[in-house]
């Protein structure tokens, strides 16, 4: 079996000005690799939120020193609410990562990216007419214009939510929990990978958790394969997990050659089960096409059709 290759070099450029103001990460190359093997981390991280509002601080401890209580609760407000949208928005831009990376478990609902914005645009809204003494009417401009570019850069949540089945069969719930069980293995199985050193076993880890989670998929599209993979669910995902749990907390502890070849032993003997399981999955798709043709077929003939 091949070995898997590692991700590509991160790619460079420069920040624009934008990025340098609402705290911009610079986007990874490799996409088709992150698609297939992993989530694509938000571009975004949110950091300098925490630093624009810092003149507003400034300004509360200026009229803190002068004795000026209402600039101390005017500029004081408005610095805590753009420190709570900061919170916010960071928290909802991890909570997109967590909804990349999991597919089958359900999240959580509140849309802390949406309401981070807001309170951007009426922290903003309040500081240029309450601090800065402007018109209520160039107020609300410039909240809007914060909004509207708080969300080319972060975003909103959107107002659904995609589920893994759209249905209330009590069977399709029971597969949705499989799968999120699984899921989860899969995500303990990554943390496991990131703490070994040995680059080798660390790529056949992650490896191991992509062609699960394309097996999930499999499952996901088709539910009626979860009966015929319950083996790979209940026994090899489990074993695998508690495997590398095991390697990862004591490779560090006892450095010995013969633990890491029977880790790698383990590895290689995973990989070639998963994608054995998701060969036969394949190989189901293709015979139960064949005999749903074949009935076509015969259907046609009773009915004097060529």
């Amino acid at each position: 079996m091949a070995r898997p290759t590692g991700t590509p070099p991160e790619q460079r450029r420069t920040l624009g000005l934008t990025e340098l103001i609402l705290g911009v990460k610079p986007g990874r190359g490799g996409g088709a690799e992150q698609g297939a093997g992993g989530p694509r981390r938000p571009r975004a991280k949110g950091t300098l939120l925490y630093l624009l509002p810092i003149p507003l601080l400034i300004g509360a401890l200026i009229g803190l020193g002068a004795g000026r209580l209402d600039v101390v609760l005017a500029d004081g407000g408005i610095f805590a609410l753009f420190m709570a949208a900061a919170d916010l928005t960071r928290r909802g831009l991890k909570a997109e990562l967590a909804q990349q990376t999991l597919r089958f478990t359900r999240l959580q609902r509140v849309p802390l990216k949406t309401i981070g914005g807001l309170l951007t645009g009426l922290a903003t809204g309040l500081a240029a007419v309450v601090s800065v003494h402007q018109g209520i009417g160039l107020g609300l401009a410039y909240a809007a214009v914060a909004m509207l570019g708080f969300h080319l850069v972060y975003g909103f949540e959107p107002l659904g939510r995609p589920r893994a089945f759209a249905t209330t069969d009590e069977r399709a719930h029971k597969v949705a929990a499989a799968l999120a069980e699984a899921e989860r293995k899969l995500i303990d199985l990554d943390r496991a990978a990131k703490t070994i050193a040995n680059p080798e076993l660390k790529i056949r880890l992650q490896h191991i958790g992509s062609q699960g989670r394309l097996i999930l998929n499999q499952i996901a599209d088709r539910p009626t394969d979860l009966f015929r993979a319950r083996k790979f669910l209940s026994v090899y995902l489990d074993g695998v997990q508690q495997v590398a749990d095991g390697y990862a907390r004591t490779h560090r502890l006892a450095d010995s050659r013969e633990l890491e070849q029977n880790f790698r032993n383990v590895l290689v003997t995973v990989e070639q089960v998963f994608d054995e399981q998701h060969q036969r999955l394949l190989k189901t798709d293709v015979m139960d096409l064949d005999i749903q043709i074949e009935v076509l077929k015969k259907q046609l003939e009773r009915e004097g059709i060529q």
